[in-house]
């Protein structure tokens, strides 16, 4: 779906996938954050904390950071610990406290992330498992080949 059609002869501004409008330059047309963290305390029904989840890499090279992921395909987990695990397209998982929202860990994969992580135990080892096989990329000229996997990092 575009706001012109092709025998006018302008060209395209907007776009709309998975019911998301996106700018020409793969971004949103409504101000950042794009996607957030948000904790609720739901004894009072309010807003505990609320952070921006992720950045837009090309964005955060250039030192504009705080925008959200563009593309908030993910969902976070939480663990018994205090912690809550997240991936997100600019091909970063984080680990949140979840009385803070303050990250606490972060590490960079190969691919972006997409889906909800899978917790899982083997031997008394808990693991966070992301599937890393995600477009990183905004528009077709950003696009860049996957290599999907899946990443599981050991929790001490």
């Amino acid at each position: 779906m575009t706001d012109s059609s092709s025998s006018s002869g302008l060209a395209t501004r907007f776009t709309s996938g998975f019911g998301l409008v996106r700018a020409s330059n793969g971004l949103s047309p409504i101000k950042p954050p794009w996607s957030t963290l948000t904790a609720y305390d739901l004894n009072r029904g309010t807003i505990k904390w609320q952070i921006p989840l992720g950045d837009v890499p090309h964005l955060a090279a250039q030192g504009i950071k705080g925008t959200g992921s563009s593309m908030p395909k993910v969902g976070p987990v939480a663990t018994a610990g205090g912690l809550i695990f997240a991936g997100t397209r600019d091909k970063k998982v984080r680990a949140f406290d979840v009385d803070s929202g303050e990250i606490l860990w972060e590490s960079e994969v190969s691919a972006a992330l997409e889906g909800i992580p899978a917790v899982y135990e083997v031997d008394g080892r808990q693991y966070i498992l992301f599937c890393a096989s995600a477009q990183a990329g905004l528009t077709n000229d950003t696009a860049e080949t996957i290599k999907g996997q899946y990443v599981a990092f050991a929790l001490p």
